[in-house]
């Protein structure tokens, strides 16, 4: 048995602090939390002394793609998928250093990373899997390009591109088949696209039905790419379980959010990261394809000036918000709790807001009851950070100040005492 003692514990349930507290685990099971006056630490127990630290329960990131691709087409068509497999590793354990302990994998990442993650030969959070992100023709998702050949982008996988409600049925079945724990599909074009826009909508209501449908028979939600009203829009008619990004959204979608119950995963940290990463990094920057660093620029513009008075008010009235970054082998990579800073300051969430949608919410979001909070019963996910994150959110993005880093029981990082 371990006790981790002397900390400020933040249990992620939304709750007042408990200052000197404790948190008992065995195996890889918490089995109490609770004050040091009310819980006794068993003789023969491993100490883990937190004492003027804070103590929270592991981050649930709902949206990351952890396997890697280089940026550089040439290059990337150069790399042999074993070499690609082989670099996603470090993306994986940069996640789980950073504090993520739990992740949603939005496309890329098989059944094979999932597995060899969970038998311990790969470091990294615990994965749920999309397997890819599902495109109609010329998508998001369709990497075409004008010289007139599909790009590929991970050659193991399947092809993510199906059109008309026939050919949405059978890939969904294919994707759950290959051990999908849920859907991923497009309504919109992205920022990121070589062929189509962010605001175009891609695939109709009845097309995006099936897929929930589909998913929904095999008792599986289905995650939505919509950055565009039209998108958002296809993407609630259908009743989508979570909508990604969907920075664009209006009073209607809030609405029709709060009568369904749609969670959305914002990724608000994603565009003003790439803009930065443009300034300091002049080779990642010579590396974009068509007219993206404008897309994004125009884009962070809009959203600054136009949306997050909506966003703040769709915090207000109560939308269930989970945490997720969009991290990839382009951005964010380590650096995924950025993503907490952004929701204080374009959200309009406290810092405890900020931490739920970052493990309980999170953790109700992609229908994991046993992660996301210290609480007795659920997988021993354990941070330790020296700092207040409800005085500063930002002490948790400082790598130097995240103490211990458990999963599963285990220490990933343990610098206690140091």
């Amino acid at each position: 048995m371990k006790a981790i003692v002397g900390g400020t514990v933040i249990d992620g349930f939304g709750g007042d602090p408990v200052k000197n507290g404790v948190v008992l685990l065995e195996g890889n099971r918490i089995v109490n939390v609770g004050s040091e006056k009310s819980i006794t630490v068993p003789t023969g127990a491993e100490v883990i002394d937190a004492g003027g630290h804070t103590v929270l329960p592991g981050i649930v990131d709902c949206h990351v793609h952890g396997t890697y691709r280089s940026r550089d087409m040439r290059q990337h068509l150069l790399n042999t998928p074993t070499y690609n497999v082989l670099r996603s590793t470090h993306i994986l354990e940069e996640t789980l250093a950073c504090g993520v302990t739990t992740a949603r994998d939005m496309g890329g990442a098989d059944a094979g990373f999932r597995e060899a993650i969970n038998d311990g030969f790969v470091i990294g959070p615990r994965l749920l899997i999309s397997i890819v992100m599902m495109s109609q023709t010329g998508g998001h998702g369709d990497y075409w390009v004008p010289a007139g050949m599909q790009v590929p982008k991970r050659r193991w996988l399947p092809s993510p591109i199906a059109d008309g409600t026939d050919g949405v049925r059978k890939l969904v079945r294919q994707i759950l088949a290959a051990g999908a724990d849920f859907i991923k599909i497009c309504a919109t074009g992205g920022i990121t696209s070589v062929s189509d826009s962010w605001d175009e909508p891609q695939y109709t209501v009845e097309e995006l039905s099936v897929a929930v449908a589909e998913a929904a028979a095999k008792r599986k939600r289905v995650a939505v790419h919509a950055e565009g009203l039209d998108g958002i829009r296809s993407a609630l008619a259908a009743n989508a379980h979570s909508l990604e990004h969907g920075w664009f959204i209006d009073e209607e979608s809030i609405d029709t959010m709060i009568k369904k119950g749609t969670w959305w995963v914002p990724t608000l940290a994603l565009v003003p990261s790439a803009l930065k990463k443009r300034e300091v990094d002049t080779q990642w920057a010579a590396q974009q394809m068509g007219e993206e660093e404008k897309k994004e620029a125009q884009i962070n513009e809009r959203l600054q000036t136009e949306q997050v008075p909506i966003w703040k008010e769709a915090v207000r009235r109560g939308v269930k918000i989970a945490m997720g970054t969009d991290q990839s082998h382009r951005l964010l990579v380590g650096e995924n709790l950025v993503e907490l800073e952004a929701m204080v300051d374009m959200l309009g969430m406290s810092p405890m807001e900020v931490l739920v949608a970052s493990t309980t919410k999170a953790a109700e979001c992609i229908e994991r009851d046993d992660v996301g909070a210290l609480e007795p019963g659920r997988l021993a996910d354990v941070l330790v950070v020296d700092g207040d994150p409800l005085s500063d959110i930002k002490v948790l993005q400082d790598r130097a100040r995240l103490k211990l880093v458990m999963k599963d029981g285990v220490a990933y990082t343990n610098t206690l005492g140091n």
